[in-house]
């Protein structure tokens, strides 16, 4: 039987990546946010994408204190149905040290950037960028950036760090500040030059390092994307870092003709 009567929002999608299975993070009408995971060929295959159609399809949601449950069917029992639900401890960011804690629920959600990076609104932060693990096996790059925030904080580097994002008592997010900046273009070679070193003399290799993860301004310069960055001072690794950024902007520059 149809879940028409359950209001649902599929907040988020993605194929599974230890099953065939493809797995939803879902708010329920009473503010639960559940995970599920549907079999391969429950549905049509246009149906797993299509989330303002899905809701509709799935099976009546068991009763109980649960959080994550699993979506199936066989020759013996045809049609959709749960084949197991349960409560689980869901893993989260633990390397929290910013005194602010901001429920995602409280943000009005903008535009989305990227799977798991959006614009978004709040009444005492105003316009943010929030960054977040949609499923348990997103946490440890935003665990690894969120540590990376701590070390950069009051050097101005990156985005001001304005706090954690929790939803349900976990914390699987950060929320920062929103640059209205462009990506770094040829004549920006100088100023992103000084803000990497600047980077380094703390002993930080930022580890995905291109134009596109500095952000420049009239008069500001920020690198953006720590979750590959670590602590280093081996200076090799930094040279090396640095002169990959000039090699990337002249082969920009030469494109650009």
């Amino acid at each position: 039987m149809a879940n028409i009567s359950l209001k649902l929002t599929i907040l988020d999608v993605a194929d599974d990546p230890f099953s065939s299975a493809t797995s939803y993070r879902v708010l329920c009408k009473d503010g639960r946010v559940v995970y599920i995971s549907i079999d391969d060929g429950v549905y049509d295959n246009d149906d797993y994408y299509f989330t303002s159609r899905l809701p509709s399809l799935l099976p009546h949601f068991p009763p109980g204190d649960w959080n994550r449950g699993h979506i199936t069917r066989t020759q013996k029992r045809p049609e959709p149905h749960f084949v197991w639900t349960n409560w689980a401890r869901l893993s989260d960011i633990t390397s929290t040290w910013h005194q602010r804690f901001v429920d995602f629920h409280e943000l009005n959600i903008g535009e989305k950037l990227m799977p798991n990076v959006t614009e978004g609104f709040h009444p005492d932060l105003g316009e943010v960028i929030a960054k977040y693990a949609r499923f348990e096996w997103e946490i440890p790059p935003y665990q690894a950036e969120t540590e990376v925030y701590h070390w950069l904080s009051g050097h101005n580097i990156g985005p001001q760090f304005l706090g954690h994002l929790t939803e349900g008592g976990r914390v699987i997010g950060l929320l920062l500040q929103k640059f209205d900046g462009h990506s770094a273009r040829s004549q920006d070679l100088a100023r992103c030059e000084d803000a990497v070193r600047k980077l380094h003399s703390l002993d930080i290799v930022h580890g995905d390092l291109n134009r596109y993860n500095l952000l420049v301004g009239r008069d500001w310069v920020v690198l953006i994307d720590f979750e590959t960055s670590f602590k280093s001072r081996d200076k090799a690794k930094k040279t090396k870092e640095l002169q990959g950024l000039r090699e990337e902007f002249l082969v920009h520059q030469q494109e650009a003709g």
